[in-house]
């Protein structure tokens, strides 16, 4: 691999993170990017290495990338700037705003229970192919035709897919506007947020190819982060291959708004920044969408205990976000993680190409250095 160029910006007293992001390339990293806010000031926005696996195009500082289910707290940010301009109510029967929803006795199921992942809708039923994520009419059918897999409010399980099409199916309900439109003219246009639900054609040149773990340069062992503790529910979701389907023209311009945002780090950053600062919701509204729903109790698909709230995933034990609690965020498959830490101020988003078995073993080496200096 030729020796990866990192370009960007940090600030006096981070430079240890700077280092770590740099020696990531002496694992497995391809092409990355990494932005931090704290008190609104950027104090680390840097970007290196390469969008391709043959390592002969540079990342800059405005290439984009999928990634996965990152995009659903950006997602969860649009259902928080709905509440907030008091179009649509958590508390409420997803059905008041979707009629069809509330088949097989469903009428009763909150909007609070769908993006917590209690609903019981977690995967396809009847199973779908891929290409049949690219319907979004035959999609929400069927999970409106479901009947939950669980009584909903009584378990929670990810949603790893469906989640995207019932929160974009209520964002497209209550305002007449698809999922992407709407975080384009609500979060992305305001913040000047170079996040993309929805990419045009025209900007498929900006993209990085994802490069799935099986072509990673050092063989990776699986994952024992996790170990299951029980059997995990069987989904029926389509398999999503990293080159061949999400790299595709297809894919990149769907509107999936569980998997296949497609942004840069500085984007993710400030979208995160803008919840903290007021610019899209009020306190009150924040503490809403980031209240702990599912109270630690274990994930049905995961095997796990799992910290969640109105379709954020809260600090865990794991501290994916840093040492509080407080901070709430989503990763993606792969590794890219974006969260914000009310209680220093701090918003985080990391974003690479190279996929990584171990999830968010790059990210939590650079979320233990930043706060190192903090």
């Amino acid at each position: 691999m030729p020796a990866p160029v990192i370009d960007g910006h940090i600030s006096s007293g981070f430079e240890s993170v700077g280092e770590m992001f740099t020696r990531l390339w002496d694992d497995i990293e391809i092409g990355a990017a990494l932005t931090v806010f704290r008190d609104n000031e950027r104090i680390i926005d840097l970007h290196g290495g390469f969008t391709d696996r043959n390592c002969t195009k540079p990342w800059t500082e405005d290439t984009l990338v999928n990634v996965y289910s990152t995009s659903k707290g950006i997602t969860a940010m649009a259902l928080a700037c709905l509440v907030e301009d008091g179009l649509l109510d958590y508390s409420a029967p997803v059905a008041e705003y979707w009629p069809e929803f509330g088949a097989e006795r469903k009428f009763d199921l909150t909007v609070t229970q769908a993006l917590s992942h209690q609903a019981g809708l977690y995967t396809f039923n009847p199973a779908i192919e891929t290409a049949d994520l690219y319907n979004w009419q035959s999609a929400t059918f069927n999970i409106a035709s479901q009947v939950p897999s669980w009584t909903p409010g009584k378990g929670f399980g990810y949603h790893a897919i469906t989640w995207g099409f019932i929160a974009g199916e209520l964002i497209q309900r209550v305002t007449g506007e698809s999922p992407g439109s709407y975080i384009r003219r609500r979060i992305a246009e305001p913040l000047s947020a170079d996040v993309h639900l929805g990419l045009s054609a025209s900007e498929h040149h900006r993209c990085a190819d994802l490069v799935g773990p099986n072509h990673a340069r050092k063989v990776m062992p699986e994952s024992k982060q996790h170990p299951v503790t029980f059997e995990r529910l069987r989904s029926n979701d389509p398999p999503l291959t990293p080159y061949r389907d999400v790299c595709s023209p297809d894919w990149r311009k769907a509107e999936l708004p569980s998997s296949n945002m497609h942004a840069t780090a500085r984007g993710l950053a400030e979208c995160y920044r803008g919840m903290l600062d007021g610019t899209l919701v009020s306190g009150s509204t924040l503490r809403l969408a980031t209240e702990e729903i599912t109270d630690g109790e274990v994930d049905l698909c995961f095997g796990r205990p799992v910290r969640r709230s109105r379709g954020f995933i809260l600090n865990c034990d794991d501290c994916y976000a840093g040492p509080e609690t407080a901070a709430f965020g989503h990763s993606g498959t792969g590794g890219s993680v974006a969260f914000a830490d009310p209680v220093n101020n701090i918003s985080f988003a990391y974003v690479m190409n190279q996929m990584d078995r171990d999830g968010r073993a790059r990210a939590n080496q650079l979320v233990a250095s930043l706060f190192e200096c903090l």
